[in-house]
C-alpha cells in the first residue's frame, strides 16, 4: 500500500487448491453445515466453538475461530451463491475486538477428477485497517492447515 492510498482501496487475493480422495458431493457437503465447519474451518491449533451456517444464497455464514490462547476471531457474512456440488461463494468480514479488519470474498469450485475431487479456493480481500495485514499475509499457510483438517472431515463423512 502506498502512503497516500486509502486502506479501503487495498485489495489482495490468494488461490489455493487441494485434491481429495472423495467425490465432489462429499467434499461439497463438508462446507454445508455448522456441525461440519466446526470440525475443520480454522487453521492448525485453532478451534471453532461457534458457527451459524444457513447454506443458501443470502444465508448467514458466521464462524468464530478461537486461538490457542483463547482469543476469539469472528468472521461474519453471508452466502452469495450455493450451487451443489460445483461452486459456492460467500463474503465475510473479519472482526477483531469489534473492529472490521478486512472483508474476504471467497469462491470455491469442486471439479471431478476420476473418483476424486479437485477443489480450488480463491479469496480476495478488501482491507479496512492496515494493522490487520498480518492476518492476510498468513492466509496461505492458514488455508494449508485448514485444508488438512478438511481432508479429515471429508474422510469422516465418507466413512459415516
Amino acid at each position: 500500500m502506498t502512503p497516500n492510498q486509502n486502506p479501503e482501496q487495498t485489495a489482495l487475493a490468494i488461490t489455493v487448491s487441494r485434491n481429495f480422495a472423495a467425490p465432489r458431493e462429499i467434499v461439497f457437503e463438508a462446507w454445508s453445515s455448522a456441525d461440519h465447519m466446526k470440525r475443520w474451518f480454522c487453521p492448525a491449533d485453532f478451534i471453532v466453538p461457534e458457527a451459524t451456517v444457513d447454506f443458501r444464497a443470502g444465508g448467514t455464514c458466521d464462524v468464530c475461530m478461537r486461538s490457542p490462547d483463547g482469543v476469539d476471531y469472528w468472521s461474519r457474512g453471508h452466502y452469495i451463491e450455493v450451487a451443489p456440488p460445483e461452486r459456492l461463494m460467500f463474503e465475510t468480514s473479519a472482526m477483531f475486538g469489534g473492529t472490521k479488519g478486512f472483508t474476504a470474498r471467497t469462491s470455491v469450485t469442486f471439479e471431478s477428477r476420476g473418483t476424486g475431487t479437485h477443489m480450488t479456493v480463491h479469496q480476495s480481500y478488501e482491507v479496512h485497517d492496515p494493522k490487520f495485514m498480518g492476518a492476510i499475509s498468513g492466509a496461505p499457510e492458514g488455508w494449508r492447515t485448514t485444508l488438512d483438517k478438511l481432508e479429515k472431515e471429508v474422510a469422516r463423512i465418507r466413512g459415516a
